[in-house]
């Protein structure tokens, strides 16, 4: 769909024919092209999961009818009941956002500021006061902005900027590679990174913007297809797997090209350490958090480190010592039991439930963004967002907005959905391990990601030449 959504942004005038290029950075991206044409041809476009029980919008939009002529309960809870977002919303649930827009709720009802709607002797709810009707004008509509989050040693020095969707899922402790240098996490403060260098050899990639774009479930199947007819010889192949024809066959030398029925673990031992690739097709996103779940789980097997690294197509592991993942235990470490307790333990959701906290304190009217021309800095957001979730966790733990927080986190971040749908096909599907004694074309791209981001005295298109150069003998 997003494809298709920027051709369509070519041509705009009658009778002019929308034209896109294609791009390829590695050569495994052909195969992209191919899904994708084969997608559009087949008229398969993605639908969008909507967004269903969002109390900060819903909070909003009772703050501006109580600005206009008020509400009634009854007839609004009709109303609501009749979108997809709240059709399922129960009348506890409705009765607690009431109470947050007119007392501010359990944990805030003893501050006058939260109390916004008064209600009026006839039922109706309407917002009185002049200061908080013009504030909640100014600050109508529910576009966010994530937040870039400046890097800093203990000793105040500059070191750059990282997303903040992405360190917030570290814990206190994980190292991570910035501007060539291996990090050590101490604390995020506010919208400031505190770090120190770090003595692990291994460390966590860190993940741009680019990466937000992931593959689709629709297009990680087209995929997965793509590669049953690269390795079938009955069918008539289109032209970029029969250009990539040379390269799959190298890879059945080196390991295995995987069907679609398939998942392909590769463990390869270099003099950087101990390597597990797997590819599971499934995109950036779900590859972050099937990478720190796996982590996990193979650390309660032994005590062990890692560093992640992946892309659109897999994912890798890199420990210093041997990895311990055998044909005995793949689907055990690829299970769907106790899936929730694992991300919860893999990835820092209170540090990512807070940050998401901030966009809906902002929507629902909790934090005030300042007067025109007068914005406050992200950093002051955060602040009293964070000071207001520790409020909300101490003294009303099963808040709405907290719930929404977690729910969007694994919704939209973690993609548990996704990640449930994967690990079902997986344990439907036969797991192949193969031990390489190099680098595979499939694993190329992930260890090109990888090594980008690390310090050397050579040039990145040196050390890509030198591997390329090992790849092929």
């Amino acid at each position: 769909a997003r494809f298709l959504q920027r051709a369509g942004r070519s041509g705009h005038r009658p009778g002019e024919v929308s034209k896109i290029y294609f791009l390829p950075t590695h050569s495994l991206e052909l195969m992209e092209v191919a899904a994708i044409k084969n997608a559009i041809e087949e008229k398969v476009i993605e639908h969008r999961e909507p967004m269903v029980l969002c109390f900060d919008v819903l909070a909003q939009y009772l703050c501006t009818l109580a600005v206009g002529e008020g509400f009634y309960p009854t007839e609004t809870f009709e109303e609501i009941r009749c979108t997809y977002c709240f059709e399922s919303i129960t009348l506890e649930e409705w009765n607690e956002v009431l109470a947050y827009i007119t007392t501010g709720g359990p944990a805030l009802q003893a501050y006058d500021e939260y109390q916004k709607v008064v209600i009026q002797a006839n039922g109706c709810y309407a917002i009185k006061s002049r200061g908080i009707a013009m504030r909640h004008r100014l600050h109508i509509g529910t576009i966010v902005s994530d937040a870039m989050l400046k890097v800093k040693t203990l000793q105040g020095k500059f070191l750059g900027v990282i997303e903040e969707w992405f360190i917030s899922k570290l814990e206190p402790g994980d190292s991570f590679t910035l501007a060539g240098r291996n990090l050590e996490l101490i604390q995020i403060k506010e919208m400031t990174v505190m770090v120190r260098p770090s003595k692990a050899k291994k460390s966590i990639i860190p993940s741009w913007m680019g990466g937000r774009m992931s593959l689709s479930a629709n297009l990680g199947r087209h995929l997965r297809q793509a590669l049953d007819k690269a390795t079938a010889t009955t069918t008539t192949q289109a032209i970029e797997l029969a250009v990539l024809q040379p390269l799959f066959d190298l890879q059945q030398s080196l390991s295995h090209v995987p069907k679609s029925n398939e998942l392909l673990i590769e463990l390869i031992d270099t003099k950087d350490g101990y390597h597990l690739f797997c590819y599971t097709f499934e995109g950036r996103m779900v590859h972050e958090a099937m990478a720190s779940i796996l982590a996990y789980r193979l650390s309660k097997i032994q005590p062990i480190t890692f560093s992640f690294a992946m892309n659109d197509y897999g994912f890798e592991l890199l420990s210093d010592q041997p990895i311990p993942i055998t044909e005995a235990n793949a689907y055990q470490l690829f299970s769907l039991d106790n899936l929730s307790a694992d991300i919860q333990r893999s990835v820092n959701s209170t540090e990512m439930a807070k940050r998401k906290f901030r966009d809906i304190a902002v929507i629902s009217g909790l934090v005030f963004q300042g007067y025109p021309g007068e914005h406050k800095k992200a950093k002051h957001l955060q602040s009293s967002a964070s000071l207001l979730f520790k409020v909300f966790q101490e003294f009303n733990s099963n808040s709405m907005l907290l719930r929404q927080a977690y729910q969007e986190i694994y919704d939209q971040q973690l993609e548990e959905a996704r990640l449930r749908d994967m690990l079902q096909r997986i344990a439907n599907s036969t797991i192949v391990i193969t031990r390489p004694t190099q680098f595979t074309p499939f694993s190329f791209p992930i260890k090109v990601d990888s090594i980008r981001e690390s310090i050397s005295s050579e040039k990145l298109e040196d050390r890509v030449a030198r591997m390329t150069r090992h790849l092929k003998r």
